[in-house]
């Protein structure tokens, strides 16, 4: 007497399309996360998926791309044309070579465990996309509007089972079809006063569209004839004369220019820009002078009058502007940016000698 098949060891292969149906068929063995479908460590465990075969089993079945393997040992149903083979006499297999035979593991698959699917029908466009197949078989399998809306002889065991729970139990594209299934009887009931409310709010809507547009209209006409001005900052400023700068003490940071984006300071032998925007996540710093540091309050980053960063998360020193003079005036660029980093501090344009 044949024994009955058990799973001794499950997996997933490459391919698989993060659908869900294994796991609604079998929690125990399956988890779907968001990105990917793995199996339960406990599963690893023969005597776990020995009792769970059935489940197993038939989530293979319901993968809509075959990735879902498993083993099994035991005797299972007679291969096909075995009954013309029992018609013929055979030798007697020795008990050892009829005891390895029930041992030896056999190998099954999703496909083999399947009855044979029909062949999809093709178009004059040709064969039909394998990656849209699956799709399309995925998104019955876990119950979306065509699962839901299919008959119960083509239906899956789970997909039956989907379809007799509450909306709150069912996936996202499920719960959606039950929802406007219900709208749709909600609105057979008193379909006619909504229509009326709808068509004469239409009306008043699609006049005041009307004028809406003739007036948008004339102020695109208007606007169009109007010379184009750019409305952009511009990024040079001009502040004050280089005498202002070139008498500060070394070390020592000039905190007026910081509506305008950032700081003069004066080091050894020159003047520069420095930007105020914090390299961490962008808050802006503030110059505390008793401790010389530019302090910034939201993470805590720290950063010397240099603008090297030397506290707290910032990755990289504060980057500084281009800057120059022009008739006696310092002009700051603020659409230029030099790096530490990149070595770009040595750049003539990164700095004013005085």
């Amino acid at each position: 007497m044949a024994t009955k098949e058990q799973v001794i060891k499950v997996w997933i292969e490459d391919g698989c399309i993060v659908c869900d149906a294994c796991e609604t068929a079998c929690p125990t063995v399956f988890e779907v996360t968001d990105d990917s479908c793995v199996i339960r460590p406990e599963a690893l465990n023969v005597e776990f998926t020995k009792p769970l075969t059935a489940s197993i089993q038939e989530a293979a079945e319901e993968c809509p791309v075959d990735v879902i393997k498993f083993e099994t040992v035991g005797g299972g149903a007679p291969a096909a044309g075995a009954e013309v083979a029992a018609a013929a006499p055979a030798a007697k297999p020795s008990p050892v070579a009829a005891a390895e035979k029930s041992a030896e593991p056999q190998t099954k698959s999703a496909s083999a465990a399947k009855a044979p699917a029909k062949a999809p029908k093709v178009s004059a466009a040709g064969d039909p996309d394998p990656a849209i197949q699956a799709l399309l078989r995925a998104a019955t399998t876990r119950g979306g509007a065509a699962g839901v809306a299919g008959s119960d002889e083509a239906a899956t065991p789970a997909l039956r089972s989907l379809r007799n729970k509450s909306a709150s139990e069912l996936p996202p594209d499920a719960r959606q079809a039950k929802v406007m299934a219900a709208t749709k009887s909600a609105k057979a009931k008193d379909g006619v006063s909504r229509r009326g409310l709808l068509a004469s709010s239409a009306c008043g809507v699609g006049w005041m569209s009307v004028a809406g547009t003739t007036a948008v209209s004339g102020l695109a006409f208007q606007r169009f004839m109007m010379p184009n001005v750019s409305e952009e900052e511009d990024p040079n400023v001009r502040i004050a004369p280089l005498e202002v700068y070139a008498t500060m003490p070394i070390g020592s940071v000039n905190n007026s220019t910081k509506p305008l984006g950032f700081w003069i300071i004066r080091l050894e032998d020159r003047i520069a820009a420095l930007n105020i925007i914090c390299t961490h996540l962008g808050c802006i710093p503030s110059w505390l002078p008793n401790d010389r540091k530019f302090k910034c309050p939201c993470h805590g980053s720290g950063f010397r009058p240099n603008g090297i960063n030397f506290e707290g998360p910032a990755p990289r020193p504060l980057e500084r502007f281009r800057i120059s003079v022009l008739d006696g005036l310092v002009v700051v660029d603020r659409s230029k940016k030099f790096q530490y980093e990149k070595g770009e501090w040595d750049n003539p344009e990164c700095f004013v000698e005085v």
